[in-house]
């Protein structure tokens, strides 16, 4: 087709830049808002930006689903805000643009009142399913990191080139977090993690995906909190602790729950100095009398002791920082309790110092019957969501416990590839589904060049490492670092052990990277070789040291 143009000749040229800017300016344009509000939690003004669907303001009665996008403190990205508001134009979605935000201090805390704010203030779908988290660099570690603390509030959660470490917790006693420890925690969201370069569009997809097939909140929940005081599906956890550690909850549920305080997860050492006040959920008849089991782990120490629901329906808990596992049982009069008691509270590594990919894995499962009555014969069957896992046997007989015993049960898996975060171990026993992650390392050479540094500064640490005699061996009663070469230099390793001789309890971190200080027991024999896994960067050692006599 021609047009006549005004000087009487004919362009279709000129027709089709018509054409083109005619179709532009049909195609309706995100409504971008900037808004602030007065947070109580940071005690202050925060402003957001907000994207809307160009029907939001035509369609008065249509609720969305929410994207929260968390950047940090890096300079204005012209593309990646066309972007969002681009996506917004194009799909039925609300995107909140939300920040500074921080991994440690108020802004993790800060992000539930900002939920209530974007509810109260715009037509939003306002439950978890519909409501999810990204972001890009440090944005996107918190996004991950606050699905993991809030997996109440949000299903799904993605990040652009995120660090795979970062401090989070209280301003002043925050703990270095890795996200990798915290996979255990998330099993209720969606998780996808890509490149900083990847597609926006796609991964916004991914959470319009996530809202038409959201995970359902767990039967039972697993959950690691920097912060002393916190609240999850309803659990409200209090403590005095002020000094960095995780409280630790597992395989929460009507049934009873496992909770420690942990310098750092998985493995740190208990704080039994912490008190802890945790009060469930309205799961329970008000003002019935439920039996409730406190185990030791440490000790297998059992007290039983009953409580009384209160009005609401809640049962609270009153213990210390060490490892428990805490039963309820079933009230009189058919109140709901614990079905069978059972707990599976723990595993030991049999014939190797830890877990490889490629190689049988034996491990013994540590069963409790934190229940109230005796609990049936029965037979497990053996089960891992992880991928790459498969039993020797797939089944397991766990005999009748009294109250307050325990066992121990054989189980021989492998997995075709490393899974630090831990291969999950379910036993199944009906609709009770009971797990434990074993962590599992990638195969690693055999290392003789290493250094023992007991007491010892060694550039370019700035502080003596681990505590000893400073002559360069590991003896009874000594704490220590192992230094490996790396790039030319000494570097301090983060270690892996089961050896029954080393308590690893004991890691810190010095510029962002974690370095583990083992201390040998003073009962371990001279002359006892002991079986390390040593990690610098992302390359694994297999180390051989052997236990010296104490020098003056």
């Amino acid at each position: 087709m021609q047009v006549r143009s005004v000087n009487g000749t004919y362009s279709s040229v000129r027709f089709l830049l018509i054409l083109i800017a005619a179709t532009a300016a049909a195609q309706p344009a995100a409504l971008i808002e900037e808004q602030t509000h007065r947070s109580l939690v940071m005690a202050g003004a925060r402003a957001y930006r907000v994207y809307l669907p160009p029907a939001y303001r035509t369609s008065r009665t249509t609720r969305y689903p929410v994207i929260y996008w968390f950047h940090g403190y890096e300079a204005e990205n012209e593309a990646r805000d066309a972007a969002l508001a681009a996506y917004a134009a194009a799909n039925p979605v609300i995107l909140v643009d939300s920040g500074p935000a921080d991994t440690t201090g108020q802004f993790p805390l800060y992000f539930p009142e900002l939920i209530e704010q974007i509810d109260k203030t715009l037509r939003t779908i306002a439950d978890r399913d519909h409501r999810a988290v990204t972001g890009s660099a440090a944005g996107g570690f918190l996004a991950i990191w606050q699905a993991a603390k809030c997996p109440d509030l949000v299903a799904s959660a993605s990040s652009f080139g995120a660090p795979p470490e970062a401090p989070t917790g209280p301003q002043g006693f925050d703990v270095d977090t890795s996200l990798a420890d915290l996979y255990p925690t998330l099993d209720p969201v969606r998780i996808r993690q890509v490149a900083a370069a990847s597609s926006l569009a796609e991964t916004l997809d991914f959470h319009l995906d996530a809202f038409a097939h959201p995970l359902p909140k767990p039967a039972a929940f697993n959950h690691a909190d920097p912060y002393p005081n916190f609240g999850i599906w309803d659990w409200e956890v209090v403590s005095d602790r002020r000094r960095p550690a995780f409280t630790v909850l597992e395989n929460v549920s009507r049934a009873g729950f496992r909770s420690t305080v942990r310098e750092w997860i998985p493995a740190g050492a208990a704080l039994s100095e912490v008190k802890l006040s945790i009060t469930s959920p309205r799961l329970y008849t008000p003002a019935a009398v439920y039996p409730v089991t406190s185990i030791r782990l440490r000790d297998g120490q059992v007290r039983r002791a009953t409580q009384q629901a209160d009005a609401r329906g809640r049962l609270s808990f009153d213990i210390d920082g060490d490892a428990y596992e805490i039963g309820i049982g079933a009230a009189p009069g058919g109140a709901p309790g614990v079905a069978n008691g059972i707990a599976l509270s723990g595993f030991e590594i049999v014939g190797a110092a830890w877990a490889s990919a490629g190689q049988p894995v034996q491990v013994r499962l540590k069963f409790w019957n934190k229940g109230a009555a005796r609990s049936a014969t029965t037979l497990l069957q053996l089960e891992s969501p992880t991928s790459g896992v498969k039993f020797k046997t797939p089944s397991a007989r766990l005999s009748s416990l009294a109250p307050g015993e325990s066992v121990t049960l054989p189980v021989t898996f492998t997995i075709d590839r490393p899974a630090i975060s831990g291969a999950r171990i379910v036993a199944v026993d009906g609709e009770i589904r009971l797990s434990i992650d074993v962590p599992v390392y990638p195969a690693a050479p055999a290392l003789a060049d290493y250094r023992i540094a007991d007491g010892l500064t060694v550039a370019p640490y700035t502080h003596p490492l681990g505590e000893g005699n400073r002559d360069g061996h590991a003896a009874p009663g000594e704490s220590f670092a192992v230094l490996l070469p790396d790039a030319g230099a000494r570097r301090a390793a983060e270690l892996f052990t089961n050896d029954a001789c080393v308590d690893n309890t004991v890691r810190i971190s010095e510029g962002g990277t974690r370095i583990s200080l083992p201390a040998i027991r003073p009962t371990c024999e001279p002359g006892h070789r002991i079986q390390l896994l040593a990690r610098i960067g992302l390359n694994y050692f297999a180390l051989e040291i052997p236990v010296w006599y104490r020098n003056p």
